[in-house]
């Protein structure tokens, strides 16, 4: 559903990825882990074509992204949710969710009712604070927000800048077990994470991404248990 070949980006005149490639198939969890500075964002920032690449090439079901906005690939199902996860605090929680959804194209009120009815049942605590705003929730009930308002757009690829950030240990698990039952219901999710050990633990395949480059590629499961991987990233 993603795939990224060769990917370099800048930023001004600094380079900040470096001959990047991976594969976001539908149906699979992939993370990539790495320190503060790696490039993790900005990865997830060319992806969306926020941040134009300078060389290589980015194809999201099918096609490349050169050229096209970030709000029209997010309306063809490229999705992120960003760091901070960045709700309309102002906005109730039911406003959250259906102002994303209400700009699909082909979305209807049944199709939105339809949505709003799974993230209650994905998030019950949603439904509770429905009518109340955004910002007066918790951080890790606004994290929930910022994923049900990324799936009421029905999106085909997923991805998430750390969502862990800032979080209890038992919100962060509930928030990635909700990742890997996505992925298993065909969902492509892409996971950017420092939580390596979480992150493994879920993940398909990972990739750890080391000053802009990829330094280690596999299925998660045997860089959970790579000693290098161990010694720099889970000790």
């Amino acid at each position: 559903m993603i795939t990224v070949e060769n990917l370099q980006t800048s930023i001004g005149s600094v380079d900040i990825l470096h001959d990047i490639s991976l594969d976001v198939p539908a149906g699979k969890l992939v993370c990539v882990i790495g320190a503060n500075g790696a490039g993790k964002t900005t990865l997830l920032r060319s992806i969306s074509n926020v941040l134009p690449a300078k060389a290589g090439e980015i194809r999201f079901d099918g096609q490349s992204v050169r050229g096209i906005a970030p709000h029209v690939l997010a309306r063809r199902g490229l999705v992120q949710v960003p760091q901070g996860r960045q709700i309309i605090p102002d906005l109730s929680v039911l406003d959250n969710l259906t102002i994303g959804a209400s700009r699909i194209a082909g979305l209807g009120e049944a199709e939105i009712a339809e949505s709003l009815e799974r993230e209650f049942a994905r998030f019950p605590v949603l439904r509770e604070r429905r009518s109340i705003p955004g910002g007066s929730l918790s951080g890790g009930e606004q994290q929930m927000l910022a994923l049900s308002r990324a799936l009421m757009m029905r999106p085909k690829a997923l991805m998430l800048d750390e969502p862990s950030l800032g979080l209890a240990p038992q919100i962060v698990k509930s928030i990635l077990q909700s990742l890997r039952t996505l992925a298993d219901d065909g969902l492509a999710v892409l996971l950017i994470e420092q939580l390596a050990f979480l992150a493994l633990d879920i993940a398909d395949d990972a990739h750890v991404l080391q000053r802009g480059r990829i330094v280690m590629s596999g299925p998660a499961a045997e860089l959970r248990h790579d000693r290098s991987v161990i010694e720099s990233y889970l000790s």
